[in-house]
């Protein structure tokens, strides 16, 4: 914290560098000044100034109730999870982004008790979220792994987050139809860099994370053998996946300028981050016309079109990189879904076709002949 000109006023930057100003006034609450502190000739804006009065006169100002040992708080406890073994082996994305959720929440409760946090207060903090349900889910998800890791470290027995329900209970990403990929393959032609990512991605299962990091360099004997970058930093995570060169994806490859490390590449000629891969294929599936589907249903796409071929659980966890095999239940449901519906009307088809032959009744002449071939084999 930095003093500024002003009495009382520091100046405490985020872990993000994004500038922050709070009142700290001896023996009361801090309160945030959430108004712009300098103009651009570095004068303190008129705003500020209204705001710091009111947070120096205000009600808010009277002095705050003691606050509990700092070994005892969220704060504490965030701080420690930051520099254990086991926030350090997630990739640097996951680690920027439960900072961003954890210290958000620590704006509020960092200063409270963490072993006197109850499921209510958890369930309290998520419905506050409501608005924004996959925020509020996500809380709930990083706190669960806050309490377990804490518990681990007998920093507490219990783990409120445990069995509180998510708030954004969806089927989750768009599954593409067979109908939707065909589509898509009649707007960008075989040569096309939205082509092989379609095949990348629909051929092999890969996540959007892998399809930009897939290369030469993981061509063995026919086969292409990555280690997933989901989880790769950790033993127990870690996935190599193996998969074959199909017909459609040879095709592509060999009609595409590919890169020298990865086969797919920006206009710079450069590797996608993940992120710019995403926002690629949005571009090139509302060009489409596809506006409900993205990378991440193809890999849902290609484990249906696994399951329907008849692949077992432990195949397609083999072939996905899934730990669990109630995953692979999902899609093998999935197909069995389909199969049966086939079946069924299939069925239908065939009772409508014996139907149809006996509302037709006898044709004209049958009753003789029957009677005829009767007095013959009556002779005989």
């Amino acid at each position: 914290m930095i003093k500024t000109r002003l009495k009382y006023c520091v100046f405490d930057p985020d872990p993000r560098g994004n500038p922050r100003y709070y009142l700290r006034k001896p023996g009361c609450k801090k309160i945030r000044i959430h108004a712009t502190f300098e103009d651009g000739a570095g004068r303190i804006t008129a705003e500020f100034m209204k705001a710091y009065f009111e947070a120096l006169d205000g009600p808010d100002g009277r002095p705050a109730s003691p606050t509990a040992p700092r070994e005892t708080t969220f704060y504490w406890l965030v701080d420690q999870y930051y520099r254990s073994s086991e926030f350090k082996g997630f990739d640097k994305l996951t680690q920027a982004d439960k900072r961003s959720v954890l210290n958000r929440f620590c704006v509020v409760a960092g200063n409270l008790p963490f072993a006197a946090y109850r499921t209510e207060d958890v369930e309290a903090s998520r419905d506050k979220r409501s608005k924004a349900p996959g925020a509020a889910d996500k809380l709930v998800k990083y706190l669960r792994a806050l309490f377990k890791w804490a518990i681990t470290k007998k920093h507490t027995k219990v783990n409120p987050a445990v069995g509180v329900a998510k708030i954004n209970e969806t089927d989750g990403w768009h599954t593409w139809t067979n109908a939707e990929v065909e589509q898509y393959r009649k707007r960008h032609g075989v040569g096309t860099k939205a082509r092989l990512a379609l095949e990348i991605m629909l051929n092999i299962g890969a996540r959007r994370s892998d399809a930009c990091r897939i290369g030469r360099q993981h061509e063995v004997d026919g086969y292409l053998e990555f280690v997933a970058w989901k989880g790769r930093n950790r033993v127990k995570t870690r996935k190599t996946i193996v998969a074959r060169f199909t017909p459609e994806l040879k095709l592509a490859l060999t009609s595409t300028p590919t890169g020298d490390l990865t086969y797919l590449v920006n206009d710079l000629g450069r590797p996608f981050t993940i992120a710019g891969f995403g926002n690629k294929m949005r571009e090139w599936c509302d060009a489409a016309g596809l506006p409900q589907c993205s990378s991440h249903g193809l890999r849902k796409a290609s484990a249906v079109a696994m399951a329907e071929s008849g692949a077992r659980a432990p195949e397609l966890c083999a072939l996905f990189g899934w730990s669990k095999l109630e995953t692979a239940e999902i899609y093998i449901r999935e197909a069995n879904k389909r199969v049966m519906v086939d079946n069924a009307f299939a069925r239908l088809d065939e009772h409508r076709k014996r139907k149809s032959v006996s509302l037709k009744g006898p044709k004209p002449g049958d009753e003789t002949k029957r009677r005829n071939n009767g007095d013959k084999s009556t002779r005989k």
